[in-house]
């Protein structure tokens, strides 16, 4: 979760750079430089932000062999994936506010960030589906860097759910195999359905500085 707002925050970071750089001193004022600072003036930012340092906690404590919260991890997840909500209604995410779609209210709705952060989520959590269904209902994991950081034991998982893969592993590339960092391991289904934050974070950013700085 970390990460992905990391990889957020650094997009638009160097994408202001590069419009400072390459666009503002040949006079292109198309492309606006985004200000993150925008998003902390408003309460509904700090919601999502109290899960993504809850999740740094919950990482810390697999290293540590607390593995109390795993009991809870369906709940845990799907009441990060809501605490988004707030910033959508605030921003008004469930639309489109190109001009193009302004008497087009469905396509509106059909090309907003919401729409494409629901739908990454879906297709991200159908291929986790498919690698689930041709395992025995379990997801194998190919650690590496993880090993090393003590993330995974080598006695493998206790959460009923991952086992450590085998080459005898069914649809493999659909299953945990990129280390991230030695901090966990996802899939390609994982990837997918981690931008569903990234839709919702970066047109976030993008309409403060729209609605607040008017």
């Amino acid at each position: 979760m970390i990460e992905t707002w990391i990889g957020v925050f650094l997009f638009v970071f160097i994408r202001n750079k590069f419009i400072e750089k390459y666009l503002e001193s040949n006079e292109i004022y198309k492309y606006k430089k985004y200000n993150i600072n925008q998003l902390f003036k408003t309460w509904q930012f700090y919601l999502p932000l109290s899960f993504v340092i809850f999740y740094i906690y919950l990482e810390y404590t697999m290293f540590i062999e607390f593995y109390y919260f795993l009991q809870y991890q369906h709940i845990i997840k799907t009441v990060t994936l809501l605490s988004y909500l707030p910033l959508v209604i605030k921003f008004k995410l469930y639309n489109n506010d190109n001009k193009k779609y302004k008497s087009k209210e469905l396509l509106k709705i059909i090309n907003s960030p919401l729409s494409y952060a629901v739908l990454s989520l879906w297709i991200g959590s159908f291929l986790n589906k498919i690698a689930l269904i041709c395992n025995n209902n379990q997801m194998p994991t190919f650690p590496s860097v993880a090993f090393w950081t003590g993330y995974i034991k080598p006695g493998g998982f206790i959460d009923g759910i991952h086992i450590l893969g085998t080459p005898y592993s069914a649809v493999i590339p659909l299953c945990n195999i990129f280390d991230l960092w030695g901090i966990g391991v996802l899939s390609i289904g994982d990837v997918i359905t981690r931008f569903y934050v990234v839709f919702i974070l970066y047109y976030s950013i993008k309409r403060s500085n729209k609605t607040l700085t008017k």
